[in-house]
């Protein structure tokens, strides 16, 4: 009696059902890591060095947050009790503020910034920008050594009636380093000016469910030479 054959298949179903839970949940771990989803204000970027026509600070490194490792949204602010008495030597700005973050090593961390529209009073012209810090511990107002991670946003100004926040800086993944976000503009309201944002902070792991990945798919290699 001739010896029956039965049909190969790719591979066994529980495997296959493995490997597609494995995979589905993959994408699900990377997508949750990725999303800046609102937090409540963790707490302050304390204000490292600022720029006035007046002079400039230097940058207070050992004064600015370190965000834990488990991220969180910080505020960045800044007020003025009186308009720019002149602009930033070399610079067409009425101010310069900088704000000094570090990531820990071992990590890798996904940022955005976005500024509160009501509590953006009397100012023009108001830009920021992200530069690593490294070798830059000394500007404040010139280009950053080795250029920005993200330039100078879209200006924007001061108007009756704006709500809400808007972005100002592209979502940025960052390695473990010292950072800068910087601020500029004029104070140009009568009785001064002030701005706030908030400085998003997500860390961005290996999703756990990677090893599992990549075992059923060996696993499912395996079975196909078995099979073969």
């Amino acid at each position: 009696m001739p010896r029956m054959r039965h049909p190969k298949t790719s591979a066994p179903r529980p495997l296959a059902a493995a490997v597609a839970l494995a995979c589905l949940t993959l994408w699900s771990t990377g997508a949750a890591a990725l999303a800046l989803s609102p937090v409540p204000v963790g707490g302050p970027l304390l204000l490292s060095a600022t720029a006035t026509a007046a002079g400039a600070s230097d940058f207070a490194v050992g004064s600015a947050l370190s965000p834990p490792a488990a991220g969180g949204s910080y505020l960045y602010t800044d007020a003025f009790s009186q308009p720019s008495s002149g602009n930033v030597p070399g610079t067409t700005s009425g101010f310069y503020d900088a704000f000094v973050f570090t990531i820990s090593g071992g990590t890798v961390d996904s940022i955005t910034s976005t500024l509160d529209l009501g509590q953006f009073l009397g100012i023009t012209n108001l830009q920021v920008r992200l530069y690593d810090l490294t070798a830059n511990t000394d500007n404040v107002t010139g280009a950053p050594a080795g250029g920005a991670i993200d330039a100078w946003s879209t200006p924007l100004n001061f108007g009756a009636g704006l709500t809400g926040t808007v972005d100002v800086l592209p979502r940025t993944t960052l390695g473990p380093g010292t950072y800068v976000l910087q601020v500029r503009g004029t104070v140009s309201g009568s009785a001064g000016g002030a701005y706030a944002g908030v400085l998003n902070i997500v860390p961005v792991p290996l999703p756990a469910t990677l090893p599992l990945l990549l075992s059923g798919l060996a696993a499912l290699g395996f079975g196909r030479r078995v099979r073969g």
